[in-house]
């Protein structure tokens, strides 16, 4: 007779029968008797506290529902946000094509969208958007593999373009730090190094990807950040079949040290030794 096993409901890791919550993502372990889904428990509960006040986290259990609200939110913002920006382009022109004026630009446009994604999250408080987005957590051990993959990732595609399987990218951030005399340079390199390893997975892997985890199995996640990563950097998807490589191989990447690590600062740091690694590399463009 085979020792009873418990499976936890979100990652699918098997469990001794005594054990009653999976170490990697503190889940209630299962015992194989049927389980509503988290948006049908979602649903229940909402329904049984009608009469209490306005849910927040970490009572209000994200679903995939909530991803959606956020992206279409993104995209109206993304509206406003252009509009803004030729506007202030067509008054200012030498301001939003300096290192200031760009990182300016790029200060707002993270603003919005992390703004946007703790609403939907609900985190009202500092110290919940710490949580809920898993940065109150140290870096785990999964992190040296997340960095490691990722400078793989970049000198296989590096090596791909210098060596004319396809072409490379033109990188504005670093094409504009290395043509830039001034010390107003290095604001050139602050949304590559800083804004957006950490803005980004705050959004991508530290809300969209849990919400949409709590409703859909683990391979339609990730299908689904990397169709918004496509969307997000459109302009490297459309010239570069490397640089789709890339920039897919490394979501699925950090989805898989989302899966496994209770700390988002393992996908950050992933981030950013693949964006901080094109100050050493130069592929040729075409």
């Amino acid at each position: 007779m085979f020792p009873r096993m418990k499976k936890c409901p979100y990652c699918g890791k098997e469990y001794p029968d005594e054990t009653t919550n999976c170490v990697i993502d503190g889940e209630l372990l299962s015992d194989g008797s049927p389980r509503l889904t988290t948006a049908e428990k979602q649903e229940s509960e909402i329904a049984l506290k009608k009469d209490e006040p306005y849910l927040t986290f970490p009572d209000y259990k994200w679903s995939a529902l909530d991803a959606w609200k956020c992206v279409g939110t993104f995209f109206l913002f993304g509206f406003i946000l252009f509009g803004f920006n030729r506007l202030v382009f067509s008054f200012s022109p030498s301001f939003l094509s300096s290192g200031l004026g760009y990182f300016t630009r790029s200060v707002l446009h993270y603003a919005v969208e992390l703004l946007v994604a703790a609403y939907f999250a609900r985190t009202e408080a500092f110290a919940t958007f710490l949580k809920g987005f898993s940065l109150d957590c140290k870096p785990s051990d999964f992190v040296w593999f997340g960095v490691v993959i990722a400078l793989i990732i970049r000198f296989l595609g590096h090596f791909l373009a210098s060596h004319g399987f396809g072409p490379g990218v033109y990188n504005y951030e670093l094409t504009s730090f290395r043509n830039t005399i001034s010390v107003e340079k290095y604001f050139f390199l602050l949304p590559l190094l800083m804004l957006a390893p950490v803005c980004e997975e705050i959004v991508y892997r530290g809300f969209l990807y849990k919400a949409f985890r709590q409703s859909y199995p683990v391979a339609i996640s990730m299908i689904l950040i990397v169709a918004w990563t496509a969307n997000t950097h459109w302009r490297y998807y459309f010239h570069s079949w490397i640089a789709a490589l890339d920039l897919s191989a490394l979501t699925i990447v950090q989805c898989y040290l989302r899966e496994k690590s209770a700390s988002l600062w393992d996908c950050i740091l992933c981030h950013f030794a693949f964006n901080a690694s094109l100050l050493f590399i130069s592929a040729p463009l075409r």
